[in-house]
């Protein structure tokens, strides 16, 4: 025994053990009954939960349709017999319903235990279940595809599904068999990147789309499906960015793919109508092969082909300069007009470059410079900031003296508010040459009564009916501003009107009496 305690590996091998029964005993479960634990040696209670209860029945006449499916299970034991079975962790033990004997019904079991230890005592709560049994019932049912999480696949759409086999066989209770509405094999395609093709789980449905649960045979069934992703040709747009070295200049730049196609989703490929493609001229130093980065608009996954390049062809540069390039605005909304703010004069200096000998005869209006409205922004500022964009002849770079202009926005409405006001304005002074007119009519009446006095007495009656006429539109005209004024403007209209008539009629008359007199 000395030499056992002498033994370095004894000693730590009996103070493990110690320590491992100190901790468990320390560690008990908190659901154990400890009362009772002492000198008498009385029981201890220790309770298992949510304790599956098995059926026994025979499947092939009956269906269940309700049961107690859990239990709780307290064991009654000593504390040895209860710990050695928590330190077994056997998971052996059931708890089951013997149903063999039973037919169609709703019954109230007993609820039965086995593979417990034997020297402790088990206690199912509740100890009675009850269950329900129905003859089971067997039909058949086409096949369906059911597709799931579709709208998580932005890329593809999937259909013309082919399942096999066509038509499955379905068991169960007969009240449940009349719930099914479909049976359906479900494909999940949120994940899938192409066609898919392979087994998916056959489910019953009711009309809700609940899955009920019935036996199928088979359990599995076969899927085909295509990947039909919606797609177009669009062409490729060459922008560049960045700067080359004042030293060269790109004489030709020619992309590895004129047009690509597009997948996306539908509205995505319908409302795009062409892909840009960005050379980055920083990287340029020679003539060469260069890597495009593809830029695709939202909602469109990918292009075919994926990789773009350019072939750029880089010579020899010359620069000019090319003063007083007009600015036009683009997309300017409807009913808007604009006034510069800077540039004041609508107009800037672009510089231009290009290889030897292809500068030569460009001028101001082979270049284009364009404000792009963008719409940002509100009326109600007082200037708007806009990025501009310059182009020219093929193999001309164009860089203008600013990135940007500043335009004030003037909208229609206002327009046509002052002009209101300004007619409002004119208004009355539009009556005066109504009065003026009828003056004016007035003498030449008198004067042609003057002319009379000097001739034959048959000048008379003409001069008598003119001084008539002439009095008569000089007092309307006199009466007419004390009037309403729509009666005014009535009454002097029909007067003016009538008395021009009447002196171009009495005009010729009086000619003709002058000249009667000289010949007399």
């Amino acid at each position: 025994m000395d030499k056992l305690f002498a033994n370095k590996w004894f000693v730590r091998f009996i103070s493990l053990a110690f320590a491992v029964m100190l901790y468990l005993i320390v560690n008990m479960d908190p659901t154990v009954n400890n009362a009772g634990v002492g000198p008498d040696g009385e029981d201890q209670t220790y309770t298992i939960e949510d304790v599956n209860i098995k059926p026994e029945y025979n499947q092939e006449e009956y269906a269940i349709t309700n049961m107690t499916e859990n239990a709780d299970v307290t064991l009654s034991g000593s504390q040895t017999a209860i710990m050695l079975f928590r330190l077994s962790r056997s998971d052996s033990y059931e708890l089951y319903l013997d149903l063999q004997d039973l037919g169609a019904g709703t019954h109230n079991v007993q609820v039965s235990h086995r593979d417990f230890p034997t020297d402790l005592e088990v206690t199912p709560s509740p100890e009675y279940a009850t269950v329900t049994l129905e003859e089971r019932e067997e039909t058949t049912f086409p096949l369906e595809t059911q597709i799931l999480n579709e709208e998580q696949n932005e890329e593809f759409s999937f259909g013309n599904p082919t399942v096999s086999p066509e038509e499955v066989t379905v068991s169960g209770a007969g009240t449940v068999i009349e719930q099914i509405d479909r049976v359906v094999a479900q494909v999940d395609v949120s994940e899938a990147d192409g066609d898919v093709n392979g087994n998916f789980p056959i489910v019953a449905l009711d009309a809700e789309g609940n899955e009920l649960d019935v036996n199928t045979e088979p359990q599995e069934a076969s899927v085909e499906l295509s990947a039909d992703a919606p797609s177009k040709e669009v062409p490729v747009n060459v922008e560049r960015t960045g700067s080359l070295n004042t030293d060269a200049a790109i004489s030709e730049v020619i992309a590895s793919d004129e047009e690509v196609t597009i997948y996306g989703s539908e509205e995505a490929v319908q409302n795009t109508d062409s892909i840009n493609a960005a050379l980055d001229l920083n990287e340029v130093d020679e003539s060469g092969t260069y890597e495009l980065d593809v830029q695709l608009p939202e909602g469109i996954q990918r292009t075919n082909p994926e990789d773009l390049s350019a072939s750029v062809t880089v010579a020899g540069e010359e620069q000019a300069t090319l003063e007083n390039v007009p600015i036009s605005i683009v997309n300017l909304p409807s009913g808007a007009s604009t006034s510069w703010v800077a540039p004041s004069s609508g107009q800037m200096d672009v510089q231009i470059y290009g290889e030897a000998g292809a500068l030569e005869g460009v001028s101001a209006e082979d270049i284009t410079l364009e404000a792009l409205w963008g719409g940002s922004g509100s009326s109600n500022e007082e200037s708007y900031t806009l990025p501009v964009e310059a182009s020219g002849p093929e193999g001309i770079q164009v860089s203008p003296a600013r990135d940007d202009v500043e335009v004030s926005l003037q909208q229609e409405e206002n327009d046509e508010e002052t002009e209101e006001e300004t007619e409002e304005e004119t208004e009355p002074e539009s009556e005066a040459p109504d009065e003026e007119q009828d003056e004016n009519t007035g003498e030449p009446e008198e004067s042609g009564q003057n002319d009379g006095d000097g001739g034959s007495s048959d000048q008379d009656e003409p001069t008598e009916d003119a001084e008539n006429g002439s009095g008569s539109n000089e007092q309307d005209t006199e009466t007419n501003p004390q009037t309403d004024t729509g009666d005014t403007e009535e009454d002097g209209a029909g007067d003016t009107e009538e008395t021009p008539a009447e002196n171009e009629e009495e005009a010729p008359a009086e000619e003709n009496n002058e000249t009667d007199g000289e010949q007399q």
